[in-house]
């Protein structure tokens, strides 16, 4: 079993050590974390100081981390003045990271065959989840859908591993590097991706599967909430136990402010929970009950 949050929040100061940029104003931007980095799971968040000028942190959800060498890496795109100040960090500079946080991923054995969606910038918590559940070399075989209506911010290239019931098609060079198949989903014309929302594009897998290998998935997901909402109904479509991760504005993302909070149903009824400490990640019926 995947223990689902880490054991400690760290404070410290990450250097950047490099810095990419994409199109659209997507960039991914790996920081030296010596504490973070020996900890951080999928799911989990840090919250990031902008600089002097930009009042309040951002979070952003991990997108790699590196316990040998010590780094993690954030994919995000430009929204506002925080990640634009964000976007000139220059290799040496230093940011204060605090991470990492939240609740992350919960995976257990029983699911050996992991779906991940994920849709734009919420790709870094589920592309995260699969290199990690390959690389424990646990069993796991997980198969990947992204989903972009701008560029993705990796290399795509032609896949050469089939997916049952979908056309040949694109991937990204990360995903065919791990042995993971993966195929991409917009309805911008990118090259190389189907032409569809990326939950039909994992629909068309799914509804091949017999019920010894449906017994076996887990979806986990992170995207724009129009995307969560329809994973949460293809998951109950299907009977399959569904985990989303959400994505908020926060303000201190201890809990504190309680600014993140979120309507989540119980069996004793609908509450509110934070986003920050009681998530990111959360079952997708206690968020998407009646759809």
């Amino acid at each position: 079993m995947i223990i689902n949050q880490s054991p400690t929040i760290f404070v410290e100061k990450a250097a950047v050590i490099k810095q990419k940029k994409f199109k659209k104003k997507q960039y991914i931007l790996t920081l030296k974390a010596p504490q973070a980095s020996q900890t951080a799971l999928p799911g989990e968040f840090a919250f990031i100081d902008c600089g002097e000028q930009v009042f309040l942190r951002r979070p952003l959800s991990y997108l790699r981390s590196n316990t040998k060498n010590k780094w993690v890496e954030f994919l995000y795109k430009i929204v506002g003045p925080g990640l634009e100040a964000l976007s000139q960090l220059q290799p040496g500079d230093e940011v204060d990271l605090m991470g990492p946080i939240g609740n992350g991923f919960r995976c257990g054995k029983t699911h050996q065959i992991p779906v991940l969606i994920g849709g734009g910038v919420g790709i870094p918590p589920v592309l995260f989840l699969a290199e990690y559940l390959k690389d424990l070399n646990q069993g796991y075989s997980p198969v990947a859908f992204f989903g972009s209506e701008t560029p993705f911010p990796f290399s795509v290239i032609k896949s050469a591993m089939p997916i049952n019931g979908i056309e040949d098609g694109a991937s990204i060079i990360d995903m065919e590097e791990k042995n993971i198949p993966c195929r991409l989903a917009s309805l911008s014309g990118l090259e190389g991706c189907h032409n569809s929302y990326v939950t039909d594009l994992a629909d068309q897998w799914i509804k091949t599967l017999d019920q010894k290998d449906l017994s076996k998935i887990a979806i986990y997901a992170c995207g724009p909430e129009p995307m969560l909402r329809s994973t949460a109904k293809l998951a109950r479509s299907y009977g399959i136990s569904c985990q989303i991760s959400l994505e908020e504005f926060m303000a201190c993302a201890t809990g504190g402010c309680a600014g993140c909070a979120v309507k989540v149903s119980l069996p004793e009824g609908k509450i509110m929970q934070r986003v920050c400490v009681d998530g990111p990640v959360f079952d997708a019926q206690m968020i998407y009950p009646d759809d």
